[in-house]
């Protein structure tokens, strides 16, 4: 028999309602040729202020005359974006112009101070916190880092190093596949069995990151629970919020750390309906910590499963570092924990511990497990590694030496009036109010004081609340803690940016929420009268929808 010639090409059979077929798999992989395009889908049109918004960022990152003229034209040449050459049209560009409307899209970040830079921090495995800073043109310095989210120093412990290289000679770089299909080691199966028995559950499942831990769990969990309702913190971080949205389920926003409100919005539920309630332990920008067994007794009193997200909580709080469920002797009361070994364990992942068959329905229906490869076993060894270290009495000392210097470096900064936030965490947010003077103080701290720590601005946190996030270790030093409090107060002074009056110490938190104590706060009235919220969606107040407190 001869083979006929149009099966040798895929697409090679023209149909007559305007699509080619594959002979093979017919109309299942059908390729349109023409295709309809929405004509008109602009946004901003910030064409007007694109040079603008380049200049003023010069302004912004360089706030003296005399900085090093050699470091800011480094730093000015990675900043300032060259004008796209204008190409001929084809006849896409004609149907939609994606080129400026990617281009409006950064002029809009740039002109509202929410234009990210990265730093090239590289940090030291022997004498971290001191980092090298690489600037643009190659030319580098060093610098100390209070930002980090290696709580306790362990991604340059010795035996965690050790680990990850004996696992690199044995397994080499990567899994190799999925979990599913080549991609299980022993060293995956040991650690999900350790991070089950570290927090009193059956079971364990590990995933890439814990932003994908929760994106997929919840999305998961929710889809599979039939017509299962979301309750969710307001403050809850970004992985959260995108797992509750692809799971397409109703959501019910409780105010933050509020049970009295989570326990309104139940009581107005169905009780025949699966529930699912999801906070932070330790909330990241803040340094709230959550009344756990209040929202879980309020939780369970109204059917619903619990998951808790503990990922700034894990290495850092319970006699083994097992989190705020551990320290609290509440282990029982939460249905799911999610978790990182990205943080306090200094290496990379995340996982989610639970009952079996729970965690048995999660293995087998999460999207963004089936479908990833696993991580590299080397990886794997090393978090294990940390987390046996995070369980011990050497895991204690660096607990105890970690919180011993929160305390120390909130009273250095308070003692000379700089807004910390009280927080009952090991995080540490100094206030500042605006991202503009955010910006400028950071970069200052970085250029003329080298110490690293990131201004923190919307959509991390709302507009009016932003900030820098101060992160101290149990390997910075007294003396490093006196450099950079005399660090702040020089920039404070520069920028004029508002130090605390006497009247302020008497409230914990500068995000207080009490009208009477708001009214007698004259730092607060001073936020808000001098700072002003930015218009980011360009067509209504950012305000209206924020509330702006300090």
């Amino acid at each position: 028999n001869e083979e006929k010639s149009e099966d040798k090409l895929c697409f090679d059979k023209d149909a007559s309602d305007g699509f080619k077929r594959c002979p093979f798999l017919g109309h299942s992989s059908r390729t349109p040729f023409d295709i309809p395009y929405v004509k008109s889908a602009k946004i901003v049109d910030a064409s007007t202020f694109d040079n603008e918004a380049s200049t003023h960022m010069e302004e912004v990152y360089f706030s003296r005359e005399n900085e090093v003229s050699s470091r800011k034209q480094e730093f000015m040449n990675s900043v300032n974006v060259e004008p796209l050459k204008q190409e001929p049209k084809t006849s896409r560009d004609l149907l939609f112009g994606y080129d400026q409307f990617f281009r409006d899209q950064i002029a809009l970040k740039k002109k509202n101070h929410t234009y990210r830079i990265f730093k090239e921090i590289n940090r030291s495995a022997t004498t971290f916190p001191l980092a090298n800073c690489r600037f643009p043109g190659n030319a580098t310095d060093e610098v100390t880092v209070w930002c980090s989210n290696d709580y306790l120093g362990l991604s340059r412990h010795p035996k965690v190093i050790s680990a990850v290289m004996e696992g690199l000679q044995y397994h080499g770089t990567g899994a190799g596949g999925t979990r599913n299909i080549s991609g299980t080691n022993s060293f995956h199966r040991r650690l999900e069995v350790e991070l089950a028995e570290w927090h009193g559950k059956d079971a364990g499942l590990l995933f890439n990151s814990c932003y994908l831990a929760n994106e997929t769990a919840i999305s998961t969990l929710a889809q599979n629970l039939p017509n299962c309702e979301i309750f969710s913190d307001a403050a809850n971080h970004a992985s959260i919020i995108q797992g509750i949205r692809l799971s397409k389920r109703p959501k019910f926003i409780f105010r933050h750390n509020d049970p009295e409100h989570l326990e309104e919005l139940l009581s107005k539920s169905d009780r025949s309906k699966p529930k699912l309630v999801i906070f932070e332990s330790v909330h990241s920008m803040t340094g709230d910590i959550s009344p756990m067994k209040q929202l879980c007794d309020v939780a369970h009193k109204y059917g619903a499963l619990t998951f808790v997200d503990e990922v700034h909580a894990i290495g850092l709080y319970g006699d083994t570092g097992a989190g705020i469920a551990e320290m609290e002797g509440i282990i029982d009361d939460v249905d799911f924990i999610s978790g990182t070994l990205g943080k306090a364990a200094g290496n990379i992942g995340g996982y989610i511990v639970g009952n079996h068959k729970a965690i048995d329905t999660l293995r087998s229906y999460c999207p963004g497990f089936i479908f990833t490869t696993a991580l590299p076993p080397a990886t794997v060894a090393g978090c294990l590694a940390s987390v046996n270290i995070l369980k011990s009495d050497e895991g204690r000392q660096l607990r105890s030496r970690l919180h011993s210097n929160v305390a120390t470096l909130f009273n250095k900064l308070r003692a000379v009036d700089i807004p910390a936030v009280k927080t009952p965490s090991h995080i540490i947010p100094v206030h500042v109010g605006n991202a503009e003077e955010c910006f400028r103080a950071s970069n200052d701290l970085l250029l003329q004081h080298n110490i690293y720590v990131q201004s923190i601005n919307y959509p991390t946190v709302p507009v009016g609340q932003e900030q820098l996030r101060i992160t101290t270790t149990p390997l910075h030093t007294e003396e490093m803690m006196d450099y950079l409090v005399d660090s702040i107060k020089s920039v404070w002074k520069h920028h004029n940016i508002p130090f605390l009056w006497s009247v302020c110490n008497k409230y914990d938190n500068c995000y207080c929420n009490d009208k009477s104590a708001a009214a007698l706060c004259r730092y607060q009235t001073f936020i808000r009268s001098r700072y002003k919220p930015l218009n980011l969606a360009g067509t209504s107040s950012i305000g209206s929808r924020i509330p702006i407190s300090v």
